[in-house]
């Protein structure tokens, strides 16, 4: 009984925006004419703002957690927030003297194409392999999207057709209104996913995301019967209910954890999923002596610069993820995401490079301690652990614990790589074959091969 009470009191909730439009439509006396351009200029310029950094905040986490579902909500935001913002720019009597159709009719457009990563957001854990393709295309997408904006623009105040003629930002036309119901249609269908997905997993961001999404698809229906009635309350009110979802969505995520503050709304593969891997781990040799010899000012200085040397060599120009530093430890994944097929060759060349890189250091300073290096590839598990205040997604498994060992093995200066990740190198590889390594906690001996060279 409780349950059916509540969806009452929440289906009465959703409906008031679109009772109280009736009741301003239907008497004209409460829809009065208000017209500010400054107001207008400001307030939505910010809430353009908002959406467009809640967009980014969103995709950033996405791309961090390789999350398809977060990457496509930044998507949706940032459209709202580009189109709603490239609406208060075309203010007139702020920055330009003369309306221009595209302004006008650039929250419909926004809202439509929001309305389309919405609903991929909403059924993206459908299809598991439709996801790891959108992260792979991550970069393209939010390109896409910033791109569009910047046509859209550009169009609009050359007056190119269909933006040549006068056009209101309701429904004037076929065009609009047919915009305007399609995309209120999936809004609500998106919101009806998405409380099916908070039911399974209660929290505040879900319930968020479904409140956003129904003042969304109120907003365009705002959008269809409204016509001309410009700075009308009428006119104002569609225009609230899209300030108000940014406002809850960007309250919503300012309550969770800073530094995961999307993670409620992470696919299941997200959270634990199995993936192909090489990792990288790297120690320094007679570390420990070095430290009983210098003061602590020097063993900073040297970590420092070795770390310093090998984070952005590891990330920027091998594609791999630094996942800790531990002391005079790192430990680097290729492929966690799933989109570096050459993980292996990856890893491999990342290593030479490093301890290239190293080397010269240590001629510089003789009395540092060298690197020896491991590498490892295989199936591994990412599983997520902790919770609010601190959330990890270390990889787990035997492909991991075996790298561990690799570099334990290796010798000062060199690299030593698993049989799994020599057999995906190049033909040319320069190796010289180990076999029978013992290892602590293996029961079986190892095979592998000290690397020299790559072609």
């Amino acid at each position: 009984m409780q349950s059916v009470t509540r969806v009452f009191v929440a289906v009465v909730a959703a409906a008031l925006p679109l009772i109280g439009l009736a009741s301003l439509l239907l008497r004209s006396q409460l829809d009065p004419h208000f017209e500010n351009y400054r107001a207008h200029f400001v307030v939505f310029g910010i809430v353009g703002g908002v959406a467009l950094i809640l967009g980014y905040a969103a995709g950033e986490a996405a791309n961090r957690r390789g999350d398809a579902r977060v990457l496509l909500l930044s998507l949706a935001f940032m459209a709202t927030g580009g189109f709603l913002g490239l609406h208060a720019l075309g203010t007139q009597q702020v920055l330009f003297t003369k309306e221009y159709s595209g302004f006008m009719v650039a929250i419909p457009v926004g809202l439509l194409v929001s309305a389309v990563f919405a609903a991929a957001s909403a059924f993206v854990d459908v299809r598991p392999g439709f996801a790891a393709a959108l992260i792979r295309r991550r970069s393209l997408l939010r390109v896409s999207v910033l791109a569009a904006m910047v046509v859209w623009f550009v169009w609009t105040v050359t007056e190119l057709p269909p933006l040549s003629g006068q056009s209101g930002e309701a429904a004037t036309d076929t065009l609009v209104a047919t915009m305007a119901v399609v995309g209120t249609i999936i809004y609500a269908v998106s919101a009806a996913r998405y409380w099916l997905i908070f039911r399974d997993r209660r929290n505040l961001l879900a319930a968020a995301v479904i409140a956003c999404f129904l003042l969304l698809s109120e907003a365009l229906v705002g959008v269809a019967v409204t016509g001309e009635r410009k700075w009308h309350a009428s006119w104002w009110e569609w225009h609230g209910l899209i300030v108000t979802a940014y406002l809850i969505i960007g309250f919503a995520a300012r309550r969770e954890w800073r530094d995961e503050r999307f993670r409620p709304l992470y696919l299941p593969t997200t959270r634990e999923r199995r993936q192909e891997i090489s990792v990288l781990f790297g120690d320094l040799v007679g570390f420990t002596g070095f430290s009983e010899r210098a003061t602590p000012a020097d063993v900073g200085a040297m970590l420092n610069t070795y770390w310093g040397a090998a984070a952005p060599l590891l990330t920027r120009r091998y594609g791999g993820e630094v996942e800790k530093f531990i002391g005079d430890s790192i430990v680097a994944v290729f492929n966690g995401r799933g989109d570096q097929p050459d993980h292996a060759e990856r890893a491999a060349r990342a290593a030479l490079a490093l301890q290239q890189r190293f080397a010269a250091l240590a001629e510089r300073h003789p009395d540092w301690p060298r690197m020896r290096v491991g590498v490892n590839s295989g199936e591994a598990v990412v599983q997520e652990i902790g919770g609010h205040g601190l959330v990890a997604y270390p990889l787990v498994g035997d492909t991991v614990n075996t790298g561990a060992r690799l570099e334990s093995l290796a010798p000062a200066g060199g690299v030593l790589i698993g049989a799994e990740t020599y057999g995906q190198l190049p033909d040319g590889a320069v190796v010289e074959r180990r076999s029978g390594l013992r290892a602590k906690g293996k029961q079986d001996a190892l095979e592998a091969y000290v690397l020299f060279a790559l072609p």
